[in-house]
C-alpha cells in the first residue's frame, strides 16, 4: 500500500504549475549577492588546556587569539556521528550508469564553535586538513579563519567578509505573501503549549542527500572538492539548526560528473524539474537509502530562480526534494542559503517584519538572501509546532541503517560455524576454555555439540529436560528431545483461547485491563471508568490514542474509532503511587468530567525511543460482547481464527499455535486418547514419572556417596593427625629422659 501511495503522489508532476499556484511553493529570483574581504590579518592560536575537575574534556578544543585588536578565547566542540561510518557517493561510470563508491571521508574534525564572553557568537570549524579552517559570526560581521600557506608557526589568516547586495532584488512569489496569512493561522491553532516543551527535550535528526549537477561539477573539475565543501555546507546548517535541537545528518552525496541524469531544462518550469528529479531518486535508490530531504546544488541558474523548495515537503520521497544555485558562490553563503531552504521544506515562510532574531539585523527566513546564521523568534515557533504535528516520529529516528557490507573470507576462529565446521570457539585462547571445541573447529573427542540450551557437557541433554520454561497460563514448556542441541521451536496456546472472564488468550499472553493496570501501577489498581476512554481515545495525541500508524510525513498517533476507544491508550483508575519507568517515558493524570469527575491514568513513551510500548491495552482484553482487542482494533471472536475443537483433544488437552494437541500429564499426543507422559509433537517429550523417581534415587544416592566419602577422609585426617601427635610425642619423652639422666649422672660425679 505505501508504495502505491506514493506513486499515486509521484504521477502528479504533470498538475505541477497548477499545484504551485494553489499550495504556494517557496520560491524566490532573488538576484545573487557578491562578497569581499575588506581586511585581513595574521593571527597565531595558541591552544588552551579544557580541563574539568583535573580531567581533560573530551570532544573540545580551545584557542587564545588576538584579531581587531581584542584578545578571545575561542571553544570548539566536536560534532559526532555526522556521517554514516561507510559514506556512499554515487557517481556516473563510462557507460552513463550510476555507480556506488564509499570514498575516505575524515570524521569527527568539524566543531561547533564559540567565542568567548561575546553574546550571540557562532562559529563552525574544521580541523580535517590542518589547522583551523572555518567561519565565525559576531553580530552582523562574517569572519572567515584558514591556515597560512607554507607556514611553520600554525599562522592563520582572518579575513572579514563582507557581502555585496545587489541593486535590484525579485521578489517572491505573490503566492508567498497569500499564503503567510494562512500559516500565521495553521501556528495559532497548533497544540503548542503541550507538546512543544514536553519534547523540546528530544533531539531530532535530518537526514541529507545532496546532488552536484553537471554544471556544478564543470566548474569545480574536482569530486574530491565537491565533497569537501557538502560536508562543510551541512556542518555549517547543523550549526544553524544546533539551537533548535535538530541534528542534520549528511546521508550520502550524488554526483553528476558526465551527464545529468535528469534532464534539468526541458520541462517549463522549476516545479516540474525539481519533481522529476525527486521521481528519479525515489526509483533508483530511495529505499536503499532512506533520507528525509534532498538539494540539489547546480552551476547554473534553473529557470531564472536562485532556489525552489516545497512548501512542507519534508519526509516526503517526492515533494522532500529542493534545489539550489550555488555556483561560484562562496560556501559559506552556500551553507546559509541552504539552511533557507530546508526551513521551507519544514514549513516556515519568510520572516515578518515582527520577527527578529539574538543580536542580528537579519534572519535566516529573511527574504533578503545573504550570510544568516541564527534563526528568528517566528521560526523558533514554527519548527516546533511543525516537527511535534508533522515530522516528529520522522525525524526521530536516530540510527541508520548501512547497506554496504564488507565481505569477509570465511575462516576457522571468526566465532561464525561455516559450511565446513562443526563448531568454532574463537581464538586460541578463548578454545583453551572450551572442552567440547578444537582449534581446528572440529568437536573434541567423544563432543557431539558445543552449544544449545540442549547442549550439557558437550552431550546432548537427555529426553525430558526442560529447556524453555513457560511464562504465563498461555505458554507451554519445551523439552530436549535428546537428538539435537537446540530447544524445539516456542509454541503457545492458539490465539482466542479462553484464560480469564475478561481476556483470551493472544500471543501466548492472557491479560485483561486490570490485570495490565496492576502491572503498571501496581496492586488493586483497577481499569479506569469508560469515559476516560472514550473522551481522551478519540483524540488521536500521546494522552489518548489507537496506537502508532503510517501517515505522510512519518509516524503519527492514530485517533480511535467510536468501537475502538477500549483498544487504545490504557487508562488506569485510584492511582497513588507513580512508580519510575526510565528516560523517555511519562505518566500522565488526566481529568474528565462525565456523570462526575474521573481520574485517568496512563503512561506513553516518547516515539523515537527504544522504549518497549506498555501504555496501548494490549492483544486479547475484552472491548464488547464477543469481542476482543487485536492490534487496537475491537475484532469479533469469530474473526481471531480460533478453530480449536477440544473433541480432537479427547477433552484432555488444550491447541497450541501450530494447532496440534498439548495433552496433559499422563495422555499421549497427538490426540490425547492414550496413556503416556503428556506434552505434544512440537513441545519435545516431557519427563516421565520413572525418570523423575530415577533421578531423585541417583540424587539420593550421589549425596549419600558424597557424604560417606567425606567422612571418610576427615577419618583419614584425623588418623594422621594422631599419628604424628604420637611420634613427636614419644620423641619428647626420650630427650627428657636423656636430659634426666645426664644431670643424674652429673650429680653423682
Amino acid at each position: 500500500m505505501g508504495s502505491a501511495w506514493v506513486q499515486g503522489y509521484l504521477r502528479g508532476h504533470l498538475w505541477l504549475p497548477l499545484f504551485c499556484v494553489i499550495f504556494s511553493q517557496a520560491c524566490c529570483s532573488h538576484a545573487p549577492p557578491g562578497w569581499r574581504f575588506t581586511s585581513s590579518e595574521v593571527v597565531v592560536p595558541r591552544k588552551v588546556s579544557h580541563q574539568w575537575s583535573g580531567a581533560q574534556a573530551q570532544g573540545r578544543l580551545s584557542y587564545r587569539l588576538v584579531f581587531r585588536g581584542q584578545r578571545h578565547v575561542l571553544h570548539m566542540k566536536i560534532k559526532r556521528n555526522i556521517m554514516p561510518r561507510h559514506f556512499p557517493v554515487l557517481t556516473n561510470n563510462d557507460q552513463g550508469a550510476m555507480q556506488e563508491d564509499y570514498p575516505f571521508v575524515p570524521r569527527d574534525c568539524y566543531y561547533y564553535s564559540y567565542l568567548e564572553g561575546v553574546p550571540g557568537s557562532t562559529g563552525t570549524l574544521d580541523t580535517c586538513y590542518g589547522g583551523l579552517r572555518g567561519m565565525l559570526q559576531v553580530d552582523d560581521f562574517t569572519y572567515e579563519i584558514k591556515p597560512l600557506e607554507a607556514s611553520s608557526r600554525f599562522e592563520h589568516l582572518i579575513s572579514l567578509l563582507v557581502m555585496e547586495e545587489p541593486s535590484g532584488i525579485e521578489g517572491c512569489d505573490i503566492g508567498e505573501r497569500n499564503h503567510q496569512s494562512y500559516e500565521e493561522a495553521m501556528l495559532s491553532e497548533a497544540p503548542r503549549a503541550g507538546p512543544v516543551y514536553l519534547w523540546l527535550s528530544h533531539k531530532k535528526y535530518l537526514k541529507m542527500h545532496y546532488t552536484a549537477s553537471k554544471t556544478l561539477y564543470d566548474l569545480y573539475r574536482n569530486s574530491t572538492r565537491i565533497i569537501e565543501d557538502m560536508f562543510f555546507i551541512n556542518s555549517i546548517m547543523d550549526t544553524i539548526y544546533q539551537p533548535v535541537r535538530l541534528g542534520i545528518y549528511i546521508r550520502m552525496i550524488c554526483i553528476w560528473d558526465l551527464i545529468d541524469a535528469v534532464e534539468l531544462n526541458t520541462h517549463g518550469n522549476v516545479a516540474s524539474t525539481v519533481s522529476h528529479w525527486g521521481n528519479w531518486k525515489y526509483h533508483n535508490w530511495y529505499f536503499k537509502f532512506h533520507v528525509d530531504c534532498s538539494i540539489l546544488y547546480t552551476g547554473h541558474k534553473l529557470y531564472g530562480t536562485t532556489y525552489f523548495a516545497f512548501h512542507k515537503g519534508m519526509c516526503n520521497p517526492n515533494w522532500g526534494t529542493s534545489y539550489l544555485f550555488l555556483g561560484h558562490r562562496f560556501v559559506f553563503l552556500g551553507g546559509s542559503l541552504s539552511a533557507h531552504v530546508i526551513g521551507h521544506l519544514l514549513g516556515l515562510s519568510h520572516d515578518l517584519p515582527s520577527c527578529y532574531c539574538f543580536r542580528r539585523t537579519n534572519c535566516v527566513m529573511s527574504k533578503e538572501l545573504g550570510l544568516r546564521d541564527m534563526m528568528s523568534n517566528c521560526s523558533y515557533e514554527g519548527i516546533q509546532a511543525h516537527i511535534v504535528s508533522l515530522y516528529d516520529p520522522c525525524l526521530s529516528g536516530k540510527n541508520v541503517p548501512y547497506y554496504n557490507f564488507p565481505y569477509v573470507a570465511p575462516r576457522c576462529g571468526d566465532k561464525i560455524i561455516n559450511q565446513r565446521e562443526e563448531c568454532d570457539c574463537g581464538s586460541l585462547k578463548e578454545c583453551t576454555k572450551d572442552p567440547c571445541c578444537e582449534t581446528t573447529c572440529a568437536f573434541s573427542v567423544g563432543s557431539v555439540c558445543d552449544e544449545g540450551s540442549c547442549c550439557r557437557n558437550c552431550k546432548y541433554a537427555a529426553p525430558g529436560v526442560m529447556c524453555r520454561d513457560i511464562l504465563g497460563i498461555c505458554d507451554l514448556p519445551e523439552y530436549c528431545d535428546g537428538k539435537k542441541a537446540t530447544c524445539p521451536q516456542d509454541v503457545h496456546t492458539q490465539d482466542g483461547t479462553p484464560c480469564s472472564p475478561l481476556a483470551v488468550c493472544m500471543h501466548g499472553n492472557c491479560s485483561d485491563r486490570d490485570m495490565q493496570c496492576q502491572s503498571l501501577f501496581g496492586y488493586m489498581i483497577k481499569d479506569a471508568s469508560p469515559a476516560c476512554y472514550k473522551q481522551l481515545n478519540k483524540r488521536g495525541d500521546r494522552f489518548g490514542n489507537c496506537g502508532v500508524k503510517y501517515h505522510r510525513g512519518g509516524d503519527r498517533p492514530l485517533p480511535c474509532e467510536e468501537e475502538d476507544v477500549f483498544c487504545g491508550m490504557l487508562h488506569c483508575a485510584n492511582v497513588r503511587e507513580v512508580p519510575g519507568a526510565g528516560e523517555h517515558t511519562t505518566f500522565h493524570h488526566i481529568k474528565v468530567k462525565h456523570v462526575k469527575e474521573e481520574n485517568c491514568f496512563g503512561f506513553d513513551a516518547h516515539f523515537g525511543a527504544d522504549v518497549p510500548e506498555m501504555g496501548l491495552v494490549v492483544d486479547g482484553a475484552t472491548c464488547g460482547p464477543g469481542s476482543y482487542c487485536k492490534n487496537q482494533n475491537c475484532t469479533f471472536f469469530q474473526d481471531l481464527n480460533f478453530d480449536c475443537d477440544i473433541k480432537t483433544c479427547n477433552f484432555r488437552g488444550v491447541c497450541n499455535s501450530l494447532k496440534h494437541c498439548h495433552c496433559l500429564k499422563g495422555w499421549k499426543p497427538p490426540s490425547c486418547a492414550e496413556r503416556g507422559i503428556g506434552g505434544s509433537i512440537d513441545s519435545g517429550p516431557p519427563p516421565s514419572r520413572e525418570y523423575r523417581v530415577r533421578g531423585a534415587i541417583i540424587a539420593r544416592i550421589k549425596i549419600g556417596l558424597f557424604i560417606m566419602i567425606l567422612r571418610l577422609i576427615l577419618l583419614i585426617i584425623s588418623l594422621v593427625i594422631g599419628v604424628i601427635t604420637s611420634v613427636a610425642e614419644e620423641k619428647i619423652t626420650k630427650i627428657n629422659l636423656q636430659d634426666f639422666l645426664a644431670l643424674k649422672d652429673d650429680e653423682e660425679k
